[in-house]
């Protein structure tokens, strides 16, 4: 299996810049909804409801390559040569989070394509060398394979990946053989797209070189991101983005000039530049950046433009910082920017962020969706003060869908108050059934005692919430669980809601259960 780099902790998979779409703030709602019925519980399926998946039998895996040791920032301020060589780390061992959001160089050779080439076994065992990440040795064999059979259909790319596992290695001579092995290799490449990928890489080298103390490298990183270029070719796009990266890892403050012009684009074919300039700036504490910052989130032509910027100010020490982002929350004409911020607020560890929150939770003028957003990002907030300040809501929520949003948020927050109020919902005949159920499924993985569950069965009415109940009990180990199921299916009186709980007792292996199976054949 080829190496794969760690998943970033806030960092969402970059998508390719889409044309304009319609509003869909209606369907965002509806989806919000769904993400808000997933609960950090575990929820097994719901007997006889065909929602058990038999999966197929995975294929065997091949080796993995080894775990990179994940790079971690230091806390503290280092000094500038210690972080420039953490940073050249960072960057070495895998793709940086920055490259994982806007690059995406090749790093997985192409399987073998032509048996009758003389270098056909030969590139197969460089490939699955490099795939395992023995670095040095793949750099040998793909050597080989330009120095044996120049004339192999292997021997350009075999140049390419040669030059890749040495960057892999990252000491300064690997590094500079991968940049002889690039200018080596000409425009022959039989994967076109390699062309491409060897300027970002060539541009990546160079970066690694100059957090190195290289200073022709850095000289030529720093021509690159200041070079205008052609706004609508994205291979050029790709290594001005990779050029900014490595200039901004070595020397940050003369990337200011070149990343005030980029924002003060508004072509569409620059966001890509511009997303990946906040990037950059939002990283950095000082005023100057922010205030790119801010002013990116207010006036930039690209929604996906502001709202990476409002998510970078949520971490920013500053008032003004979250000043920018409630003011944004709170202006009506743009609702998924409103989401962008609302989420922004609930990312920071501002108290001033928390109040906001709330406030925008208790406007009635606002749309449904911003509040049941506003609801979804304060329940990160896993707090006993928050935990009251939602109950003490609840009452006041007017609709079914902002109701699941705080009995979500009550549930995460979790402690014996939460699970009460969680059943007095369950208990409440006024409340809609759906919510109930809600409830329900929120208190019947907590440590409520199995014997009030059991109890609830036979005073609640509603089908729905029994059909729940049923599956709670087919989840808990208590024999009082099994004995409710035993009496459901022997007493009951919809026939459905017997099979559901033969179908429960015979995931429990309960012997009582086979008997039980023998009586009702025999009826």
């Amino acid at each position: 299996m080829p190496e794969m780099p760690p998943m970033p902790e806030w960092d969402m998979p970059d998508m390719p810049d889409m044309p304009d779409m319609p509003d869909m703030s209606e369907l965002s709602g509806r989806l919000e909804d769904m993400r808000d019925m997933l609960m950090d519980f575990r929820m097994s399926p719901m007997p006889d409801m065909d929602f058990d998946i038999e999966m197929p039998p995975l294929p065997p895996m091949a080796p993995m390559a080894p775990i990179t040791p994940m790079a971690i920032e230091p806390m503290m301020m280092a000094p500038m040569a210690l972080s420039r060589a953490a940073s050249a780390i960072d960057r070495i061992q895998g793709a940086s989070p920055f490259e994982r959001q806007f690059g995406a160089i090749a790093s997985d050779p192409p399987k073998p394509w032509d048996k009758s080439d003389p270098a056909d076994s030969l590139y197969r065992l460089a490939r699955e060398t490099l795939n395992r990440g023995e670095y040095r040795r793949a750099a040998q064999l793909f050597s080989d394979i330009s120095q044996r059979f120049p004339n192999s259909v292997y021997a350009a790319d075999a140049r390419y990946w040669r030059a890749f596992a040495l960057y892999r290695i990252g000491g300064m001579s690997e590094l500079r053989d991968a940049l002889r092995a690039l200018q080596d290799a000409g425009p022959g490449y039989r994967q076109a797209s390699l062309q491409a990928d060897a300027a970002e890489l060539t541009t990546r080298i160079r970066g690694a070189l100059a957090a190195q103390g290289d200073q022709t490298a850095a000289a030529m990183v720093s021509r690159t991101a200041a070079t205008s270029g052609d706004p609508c070719d994205r291979e050029d796009l790709a290594v001005r983005i990779e050029a900014l990266n490595s200039l901004g890892q070595t020397d940050p403050q003369a990337t200011t000039p070149i990343l005030r012009r980029l924002l003060a684009r508004r072509d569409d074919c620059s966001v890509g530049l511009r997303r990946a300039a906040i990037y950059l700036l939002g990283r950095r504490k000082d005023t100057e950046a922010m205030n790119l910052v801010i002013t990116a989130a207010r006036s930039d032509s690209d929604v996906r433009v502001r709202s990476e910027a409002l998510r970078f100010l949520a971490a920013m020490p500053s008032d003004q910082a979250i000043a920018t982002i409630e003011e944004i929350a709170r202006t009506p004409g743009n609702e998924p920017l409103q989401r962008a911020a609302i989420s922004a607020l609930g990312r920071s560890d501002s108290p001033r962020a928390r109040q906001s929150l709330r406030a925008i939770i208790e406007r009635t003028d606002l749309s449904e969706s911003l509040r049941v957003s506003a609801l979804s990002s304060i329940d990160a907030d896993r707090t006993a003060d928050n935990g009251a300040y939602v109950r003490a809501l609840y009452p006041r929520l007017e609709t079914p869908r902002l109701k699941q949003a705080a009995l979500r948020a009550i549930a995460r927050v979790g402690g014996s108050d939460n699970e009460k109020f969680l059943l007095s919902v369950v208990a409440n005949q006024s409340e809609p059934v759906d919510v109930r159920g809600m409830a329900l499924s929120y208190a019947g993985v907590s440590t409520i005692p199995i014997g009030d569950l059991v109890r609830m069965y036979d005073v609640t009415g509603d089908r729905p919430l029994r059909v729940r109940l049923i599956q709670l009990y087919s989840q808990r180990s208590n024999p009082e669980a099994t004995d409710k199921l035993l009496e459901i299916a022997k007493k009951g009186t919809d026939p459905d809601m017997r099979r559901m709980a033969i179908s429960a007792l015979s995931r429990k292996n309960d012997p009582r259960t086979k008997q039980l199976l023998l009586e009702i054949i025999d009826k």
